[in-house]
């Protein structure tokens, strides 16, 4: 009886160990900034060690659509076809705060670091 409950708790013991064993790692979070996106970094010099949006749209309420960086932003990256511009306000208000040519990058501005709220993103209207 002892020895069946003993290979019984063995088992127990293995089945949780190989289940343990084969459980998947964390995959890590991918955080490139690809051709036709325009990316907001909450951290300066597109640091990915923090939250970080690549978008092909506009947002005008980054609190609902890039919550993580809504008045939280500090580096910007364009690598879209047009311009593209943050507004220190929700729904493109309060002025421009970057405006960024195709291609245009910023690792940080003093003036508009935390206080993105939207953007626009240009049909070859320019900054």
């Amino acid at each position: 009886m002892l020895s069946k409950r003993i290979s019984a708790g063995f088992i127990a013991m293995a089945a949780v160990a190989g289940v343990i064993a084969a459980a998947p790692s964390a995959a890590a979070v991918d955080r490139t900034c690809y051709d036709g996106n325009f990316c907001i970094y909450k951290d300066s010099n597109y640091s990915t060690n923090n939250s970080m949006y690549r978008t092909k749209y506009e947002s005008a309420r980054w609190d609902i659509d890039m919550p993580a960086v809504y008045e939280a932003d500090s580096s910007w990256w364009n690598r879209r076809s047009q311009s593209s511009k943050t507004y220190g306000g929700r729904w493109m208000s309060w002025g421009v705060e970057i405006c960024l040519i195709p291609g245009g990058s910023v690792n940080y501005y003093w003036d508009a670091n935390d206080d993105g709220a939207s953007n626009t993103l240009n049909d070859g209207n320019g900054c």
